[in-house]
C-alpha cells in the first residue's frame, strides 16, 4: 500500500478511486476496469476480492447490469524490462487454445468448465523493455462469468468422489475431429514436429506415427541441438543410438487395437493440471460442498487415451490408480520426506 501497510486483497475499487491503489507503481487498475466495461457493455460497481495465482491475478468484479465476473490478467508483462516469460507466439497459442477449449466444453455440464466472456492476447509495444510500464496490453487477458464459490470449503468436500466424476466425464468426452486436427500437433510439448506423418485419427497407426515424429523432432542429427536451447546441449553418439532403438521398439510396445471401439487410442482432451486448486466450490442448499467450475486450461493438450494422466490433485495429496485400476490416494506424511499410499474409500 502507499502507506507501507500490506494490502488485504479487499475493497480494491474504493482504493483505486481514492488514488490509493496498491498497484500504483506496477500497473493501472483503471485500464483493467475500462477494458471490461468497454467489451462487456457494463459498469464496474465494486471489486470485492483479489486472488493471487501462480501465473495470473484474479479480480472479482461486480457489475451494474449482469452477473459478477472474474478478470484474469497474466502476472507477467511482456513490455517490462528483462521479461523472461514465454514469447508472444507461445502465449498467443495458449490463449487461443484455452478460449477454444472453453467454447468446446460450453454445453458439457458434467465437466463444469468455466464460461469465457472475453479474451485477448498480449501485445508488444514499440520500445518495450526499455522502461517500466504500467500498461496492461502486454498481459494476456481473460474475463469469465463468476461461478458460485466460497473459500476454504475444500476439506469438507467429498474430494475423491466429486473430482473423479468430473475427471471421468472429461476422459469420456469425445473430442470433435476438427478440434483435434487443429490443436493436437500445436499442443505437443517441445520439441514439436513440423508436421505429422499421418492424418489425425483414433487409431494405433496414428499413435505409432505420433510417437515416431515426436522422437524425430526431439533427437535430430548428431551435432543438432537437443533439449532447451539455453542448455546448449547437442545430440551425440549415445543419443543417436537411443533414437534408433526407440524408433525400432515403438511398433512392438503399443498394444493392438481393442475391437470395434478404439478405447486406448481414442483422442481425449487433457486438462494438464487437473485438481482442486483449479476448481471453484460452493455450499448448496442442503449444506453439501459441490464443484461449480473447472478452469485454467492453458497447459491442456490432446492425447491418445493410452497416455492420459488420470492423476487428480486434491487437498490431501494425489488421487491416482494402482494395479487393476484400484483407486489410491498418495499423501505426504507429516514429518516424512517420502510419500505413502493408502486405499481411497
Amino acid at each position: 500500500m502507499p502507506d507501507g501497510s500490506k494490502f488485504d486483497d479487499l475493497g480494491l475499487l474504493a482504493l483505486v478511486r481514492s488514488c490509493n491503489s496498491p498497484f500504483k507503481q506496477d500497473w493501472d487498475v483503471e485500464q483493467l476496469i475500462a477494458e471490461v466495461e468497454q467489451n462487456l457493455g457494463t459498469t464496474v460497481v465494486d471489486i470485492p476480492m483479489l486472488y493471487n495465482g501462480s501465473n495470473d491475478y484474479g479480480f472479482h468484479l461486480k457489475l451494474d447490469n449482469r452477473p459478477d465476473v472474474v478478470v484474469r490478467p497474466a502476472r507477467g508483462e511482456m513490455n517490462m524490462p528483462k521479461f523472461d516469460g514465454f514469447p508472444l507466439a507461445v502465449q498467443a497459442s495458449e490463449v487461443a487454445f484455452e478460449a477454444a477449449t472453453y467454447s468446446l466444453l460450453l454445453s458439457q455440464f458434467e465437466i463444469k468448465s468455466s464460461k469465457l466472456l472475453y479474451h485477448r492476447i498480449p501485445k508488444r509495444c514499440e520500445g518495450s523493455g526499455q522502461a517500466r510500464s504500467i500498461n496492461l496490453v502486454g498481459r494476456r487477458f481473460m474475463v469469465f462469468e463468476q461461478a458460485e464459490s466460497q473459500d476454504y470449503v475444500w476439506r469438507s468436500l467429498d474430494q475423491a468422489g466429486e473430482c473423479a466424476e468430473i475427471r471421468a466425464a472429461l476422459l469420456n468426452f469425445d473430442v470433435l475431429y476438427e478440434f483435434a486436427t487443429s490443436w493436437l500437433r500445436e499442443r505437443l510439448f517441445e520439441q514439436t514436429p513440423d508436421k505429422l506423418p499421418i492424418g489425425v485419427a483414433s487409431t494405433r497407426d496414428f499413435c505409432v506415427g505420433l510417437f515416431t515424429s515426436k522422437i524425430e523432432a526431439t533427437i535430430k542429427k548428431i551435432g543438432d541441438m537437443i533439449g532447451w536451447e539455453s542448455d546448449r546441449n547437442t545430440v551425440g553418439p549415445r543419443a543417436a543410438a537411443a533414437k534408433i532403438s526407440l524408433l525400432k521398439v515403438i511398433p512392438h510396445i503399443l498394444p493392438p487395437e481393442d475391437g470395434d471401439k478404439p478405447l486406448i487410442y481414442r483422442l481425449v482432451l487433457e486438462h494438464g493440471d487437473f485438481g482442486t486448486h483449479n476448481m471453484s466450490v460452493k455450499i448448496d442448499s442442503d449444506g453439501t460442498p459441490v464443484v461449480t467450475s473447472l478452469y485454467d486450461w492453458e497447459t491442456g493438450c490432446i492425447t491418445p487415451a493410452l497416455l492420459s494422466d488420470t492423476t487428480i490433485s486434491i487437498v490431501s495429496g494425489n488421487l491416482t490408480t494402482a494395479d487393476n485400476a484400484v483407486p489410491v490416494v498418495s499423501r505426504v506424511k507429516k514429518g516424512c520426506d517420502g510419500r505413502r499410499a493408502c486405499r481411497a474409500c
